[in-house]
């Protein structure tokens, strides 16, 4: 599969649907989708046939503002029709502005910024002590690193060497009150994450096939 082609089919399924509803937050939407297409298509052990499984790969939207992303990704991956997404943002759907449990795919709520990583390390945690093979995933924007309950959870996760979380930072540099360095900066991600034990991969750019 060509990652890039896909992630620019999922960027105009978002527009069409914020569009459309005449809510959303698009920028953030776009900044993640890289991340997202590179995890749905070719890193995690997901699909709507394993929604059940107790051996699936767990993945959490911290930033969950940027949900449109997903669940453009999940319609497109089989996990609900597309056509699902033409009541995204109206009265009765359960298709709303940020995650939510009770659409297919979505692990857990979220959007309460900080809370991601923390749940994930839960999660991380339980696998290894059922011996479970599954991994757990979090996307995390880099505004939210200024939550104290993120580095909690990079301290325990460090703490307790766990190797089967993957945790994403997306670095772009922007939240709602301003520039990230404006408001609280930290440009020595790599350097913090580090200090803590954990392995630190810098990926840089736009195109998606960077991030394999």
């Amino acid at each position: 599969m060509n990652l890039k082609e896909k992630s620019y089919q999922i960027r105009q399924d978002v527009l069409d649907m914020v569009y459309r509803a005449k809510a959303g937050h698009i920028g953030g939407d776009y900044s993640v989708c890289d991340i997202l297409v590179t995890l749905y298509y070719h890193v995690m052990n997901v699909g709507p046939d394993k929604v059940k499984d107790p051996n699936r790969d767990r993945f959490i939207l911290s930033k969950g503002h940027s949900v449109e992303s997903l669940y453009c990704i999940l319609a497109d991956k089989g996990y609900f029709p597309k056509s699902d997404l033409e009541t995204y943002s109206q009265y009765g759907s359960k298709y709303i502005g940020h995650p939510n449990n009770k659409v297919n795919g979505v692990e857990m709520n979220s959007g309460s910024l900080g809370h991601g990583l923390p749940v994930a390390v839960g999660m991380a945690l339980a696998g290894r002590m059922d011996h479970a093979p599954y991994r757990v995933y979090t996307v995390m924007g880099d505004g939210e690193l200024a939550e104290g309950s993120v580095w909690e959870g990079v301290m325990a996760a460090g703490h307790y060497k766990l190797d089967n979380l993957t945790a994403v930072v997306d670095r772009n540099r922007l939240q709602i009150s301003g520039s990230t360095e404006d408001v609280m900066h930290h440009d020595s991600l790599d350097e913090r994450f580090g200090s803590f034990g954990w392995h630190v991969i810098h990926a840089s750019g736009n195109d998606p096939d960077s991030l394999i």
